[in-house]
């Protein structure tokens, strides 16, 4: 699945709409919110296409591995803890692709990929059969 097909199919997700909405709720406007969604598929179907390189990506290991010691220490225990895992590994992905592509400063590129990554981290475990 190319990556434009699988934004269309994340927007039209209860995964897309609950980003959506997360975004709107921040005070994001429809237009910049469908641009980061954009942004943040592409980046997310990249890390997907580089699984040739290894479980988590070329460079996404850090992100990976400071979010699972956070999930341990919050007491997430082991699978709550690879979920949060993931979902900082992909919200790196995310946060760069905002800040390259959106031309967002790394703080609002944060603040959007910690609203919008959960949904999308949720909508391609249940795709991918994860």
């Amino acid at each position: 699945m190319d990556a434009q097909a699988l934004l269309q199919e994340f927007l039209g997700s209860e995964h897309g709409q609950s980003a959506t909405a997360a975004l709107a709720s921040q005070g994001v406007s429809p237009e910049d919110a469908n641009q980061y969604l954009q942004h943040a598929v592409e980046a997310a179907h990249a890390h997907v296409q580089e699984q040739g390189e290894g479980m988590l990506g070329a460079h996404m290991g850090r992100n990976f591995f400071a979010a699972f010691a956070s999930g341990l220490v919050k007491g997430d225990g082991l699978m709550g803890s690879l979920k949060d895992g993931l979902e900082g590994g992909v919200g790196g992905r995310v946060v760069e692709a905002l800040a390259n592509k959106a031309g967002l400063d790394s703080s609002a590129a944060s603040g959007v990929a910690a609203a919008l990554t959960p949904f999308l981290t949720s909508f391609l475990s249940k795709k991918l059969g994860g």
